[in-house]
């Protein structure tokens, strides 16, 4: 395992991909092997609204929307954030685009329906769709039930993306795991981790490294993290669920 990939601290210090350094771990870390120990991490990304209406909203995104699934979208509103519940309705490869790293991402349109809207976010969006409506005309022979006017590419908003993933190797200051999402490195991820005996530790993860599994070309990601700043509660239990675990799972320390 390259090093930094288990949290990346040693001793107070980040280890980059490659360095030898000697060094003494704040933590025993451990193989969790066939041990499934799963989670949901999610993080932001910027989407471009294409079109909206009181019924939903069109979007382009550089991350796939499954169909059926449910996102939060930020929207904002006279320097106000709302945040409403989305469903997927329908998702499709629409292009790719070249990020500022020089490579090239897919890029998603996708048609979701707002839903569980409270009395005060309906009203907060029909301003919205108000606003945008005096704006542009509507399309002849357009017989929505919910007329949508377009957003343009100018329209734009945050969406929340969860994403699975399962612990490869853990410890009380950070764990690696394997990931469907790349996500940039220095970012900070909410994440829920569910212990086998039914409980959730949440999480504030540090993306130490993120790099692409070359065994099996599945789009998959060794994402190294490291928690900040636990919880007392949630280190007590992180801990006992550590000391159940095999001395055999132990990772030897590097020579």
């Amino acid at each position: 395992m390259a090093p930094g990939q288990d949290g990346g601290v040693r001793d107070g210090h980040n280890v980059s991909r490659g360095t030898e350094v000697n060094y003494t771990r704040r933590h025993e870390r451990f193989r969790l092997g066939s041990r499934e120990l799963n989670g949901q991490m999610t993080f932001a990304s910027g989407v471009s609204i294409l079109d909206i209406g009181m019924g939903g909203v069109s979007v382009t995104a550089d991350k796939r929307l499954n169909i059926g699934g449910r996102y939060t979208l930020k929207l904002e509103i006279d320097r106000r954030v709302l945040p409403v519940t989305c469903e997927v309705a329908w998702a499709r490869l629409t292009g790719t685009k070249r990020t500022a790293a020089g490579e090239t991402v897919p890029l998603y349109t996708a048609g979701m329906k707002f839903i569980d809207l409270s009395p005060e976010n309906a009203s907060d969006l029909r301003s919205l769709v108000h606003a945008i409506s005096a704006q542009q005309v509507r399309t002849a022979g357009d017989r929505r039930e919910h007329v949508r006017f377009p957003g343009g590419a100018a329209g734009l908003a945050l969406l929340n993306f969860p994403a699975e993933y399962k612990a490869r190797t853990i410890s009380l200051s950070g764990m690696l795991i394997d990931s469907g999402e790349a996500v940039e490195s220095e970012s900070k991820v909410p994440m829920v981790l569910s212990l086998h005996d039914g409980r959730r530790i949440d999480v504030l993860g540090r993306i130490v490294s993120c790099q692409p599994k070359d065994d099996d070309g599945a789009g998959r990601y060794h994402i190294g993290i490291e928690f900040i700043d636990l919880t007392d509660a949630a280190r007590d239990a992180l801990a006992a669920f550590i000391a159940g675990l095999s001395a055999s799972d132990r990772e030897p320390h590097p020579a």
